[in-house]
């Protein structure tokens, strides 16, 4: 049987996969090198709470954490085409969402975009996408 985990990360590839007008995406200990003047996105899973949701034998588990989406674009630009694909993003995971894929259903509980920093050639804008499931 396959980890949650491996479920809940597969569910949000599949969702940034259909997303229309997103660039290269950086996935988790996948070898990426940026190429200088051209955008694309970095992810990251980050589980927060695992826990029983009831008391008793067996209880059914209650999981949540938020998967972190840096939206980045060459420097120099000003802040708009970073605002622009952070937009997309948060479009895309809208809170309140369901996202289903091979029977594994999460809920977005919110999507929200964080203060763009510097990093590099690139300026980027962090948007935490926070999710909870129950298995």
């Amino acid at each position: 049987m396959a980890s949650i985990y491996e479920e809940i990360r597969a569910t949000f590839e599949v969702t940034l996969n259909s997303v229309v007008g997103i660039p290269s995406v950086a996935w988790e200990n996948v070898s990426f090198t940026p190429t200088t003047n051209s955008p694309y996105i970095r992810v990251r899973m980050v589980p927060t709470v695992r826990e029983p949701a009831v008391r008793g034998l067996n209880p059914q588990m209650y999981y949540q954490g938020y998967f972190l989406v840096e939206c980045c674009v060459p420097e120099g630009n000003g802040p708009a085409t970073g605002d622009d694909l952070a937009d997309l993003i948060i479009d895309a995971f809208e809170a309140t969402t369901d996202l289903t894929n091979a029977g594994t259903t999460l809920s977005i509980r919110y999507a929200e975009r964080d203060l763009g920093t510097q990093q590099g050639s690139h300026y980027c804008i962090p948007v935490r996408i926070g999710w909870y499931i129950y298995s």
